[in-house]
């Protein structure tokens, strides 16, 4: 059996990589029950994404970059990509999303700020944003994901997607992360946060997983103490 299909802790975690690369967060953003993915995923990690947390695949070359984790933010509203997408592309790419359009939003901002993924630790109801952001963005972010906005940083770090992972249940965050910044990001998300690494001790968790209430999909060079800490702290636990 491939190394990408082996078992984390329980069936609701599973290690995997993008090519030979562990930061898979960095390649994909999951849009409710689907994930633009590279064109050139393995067709393993598809999979393991369908049966982990039920979320089906869209491969895409929209933007000419397969960073599509890192550079678009999305929640069940909406999805903002950089100035280089073409709006048309996402469109075409999320075209076997039909059903479930209505009213879901596709804004290209022009906002130089182009890693949203990175820049945004996003909900169904709260954003904690890079605060090197404009006013006119945080705004568009209200508006977008219909959620309340907030500029803020985690253990002094302004791209807070990159170094925490939250689902409905739980939250994760940077090693380095402050009793400040846990009890503030508990007040803003209202759920619990805990430190945590992944990929055998790096600090980017966004870079390094994709996650939802069902379950997560983690880089695979994750620890088996990682591995359990993210499912305890997330409470992916059957």
């Amino acid at each position: 059996m491939s190394d990408l299909l082996k078992s984390g802790c329980l069936m609701s975690i599973r290690i995997a990589d993008i090519n030979g690369n562990p930061f898979i967060g960095v390649f994909i953003r999951q849009v409710g029950r689907f994930a633009l993915c590279p064109m050139d995923i393995q067709d393993e990690v598809l999979v393991l994404m369908k049966e982990v947390m039920g979320v089906e695949a869209v491969r895409t070359a929209a933007g000419n970059t397969n960073l599509h984790g890192s550079l678009i933010a999305a929640n069940s509203h909406g999805m903002t990509v950089p100035y280089f997408y073409e709006r048309e592309d996402v469109i075409s790419a999320l075209s076997t999303m039909e059903d479930d359009m209505e009213g879901f939003e596709v804004v290209v901002c022009d906002d130089p700020h182009t890693a949203w993924g990175n820049n945004l630790l996003l909900s169904e109801k709260v954003a904690l944003v890079n605060p090197d952001l404009s006013q006119g963005t945080l705004k568009l972010i209200e508006e977008v994901f219909q959620v309340e906005a907030v500029k803020g940083t985690i253990a002094g770090i302004k791209t807070v997607g990159s170094i925490a992972v939250t689902n409905s249940k739980g939250m994760i965050v940077h090693p380095k992360a402050t009793d400040r910044d846990l009890e503030e990001l508990k007040d803003l998300f209202g759920v619990e946060p805990y430190i945590c690494t992944a990929n055998f001790g790096s600090p980017h968790l966004g870079a390094s997983m994709i996650v939802n209430d069902k379950g997560a999909l983690v880089g695979s060079k994750s620890s088996g103490v990682e591995l359990n800490r993210i499912e305890n702290s997330l409470d992916l636990i059957d």
